[in-house]
């Protein structure tokens, strides 16, 4: 692990293009603005392929599927694919509907992603494993959250981040367990689809497993670190943990996490 990968997205700048859960576009670009990196919104299948070319990583959300975010995507991710680029895909809600089950099946088969990134119902879903998910929310179940991650990143040949009280970061083989949390997080919509556009620019920079395990708990040591500060409501929690967010640096982070290896 080299626990310089802030420094190296703040150093080198990475242009992270994003289609973008229409919710949460403005959160989006500035959690990544704020950690060094340079974010763009991409809407148009026209303009997928030209915007992907100048770009270091490329994150997908079905958060607001339709068929022309689809299309965005597929196009999108297939030219990021041909350029080796990382590619971070959010399943948000799959298994809510059949329509996002599809889509999400559709995406899976004609882009290879590099990072999937979903809460645990999320992630069980794609993993066939039995969840009651409840809308976005990760809902509940019996299987073990450890066995979820192990099986998805398995069954999609990809790095899994399964967001939670505790996050997990697995390869199939390997799995990291992150205890940072802050449970504001969970009240303010959209801090996985900010998670999603951080995990874009360290995948610019490294692909190594705990590599992204340790990039994976900036956004929750943030959140304790306003926590700390002291907050008046969830309001002003999200503002102080975009500050916290942006004057993160390597050293603090490795002051904060708390990572360990659980498989």
């Amino acid at each position: 692990m080299s626990q310089t990968i802030l420094t190296a997205v703040r150093t080198n700048q990475p242009i992270v293009l994003n289609v973008a859960n229409s919710v949460t576009p403005q959160l989006v670009a500035n959690a990544i603005a704020y950690i060094g990196a340079s974010p763009i919104m991409l809407e148009d299948p026209l303009d997928a392929a030209d915007l992907t070319k100048i770009a270091n990583a490329v994150t997908l959300n079905l958060g607001s599927t339709s068929a022309n975010s689809q299309k965005v995507m597929i196009n999108s991710g297939q030219t990021a694919n041909a350029l080796g680029l990382p590619v971070v895909f959010d399943p948000v809600a799959v298994g809510a509907t059949p329509l996002r089950s599809k889509r999400a099946k559709e995406l899976l088969k004609t882009v290879k992603v590099s990072i999937v990134r979903g809460n645990l119902g999320e992630v069980a879903t794609l993993a066939e494993v039995k969840w009651e998910s409840h809308g976005i929310d990760a809902g509940r179940g019996t299987a073990d959250p450890i066995e979820i991650a192990l099986k998805a990143a398995q069954k999609l040949d990809a790095v899994v981040v399964a967001t939670g009280v505790h996050d997990l970061v697995s390869d199939g083989q390997t799995v990291y367990q992150i205890d940072n949390s802050a449970s504001q997080l969970a009240t303010n919509v959209g801090m996985g689809d900010a998670l999603d556009g951080l995990l874009g620019a360290f995948a610019s920079q490294s692909m190594a497993l705990d590599d992204l395990a340790y990039a994976t708990a900036a956004l929750p040591v943030a959140g304790e670190l306003a926590l700390a500060e002291g907050v008046a409501g969830p309001a002003d929690f999200l503002n102080k943990m975009l500050d916290q967010l942006g004057n993160l640096t390597d050293e603090k982070l490795q002051g904060q996490i708390h990572l360990h290896q659980v498989q």
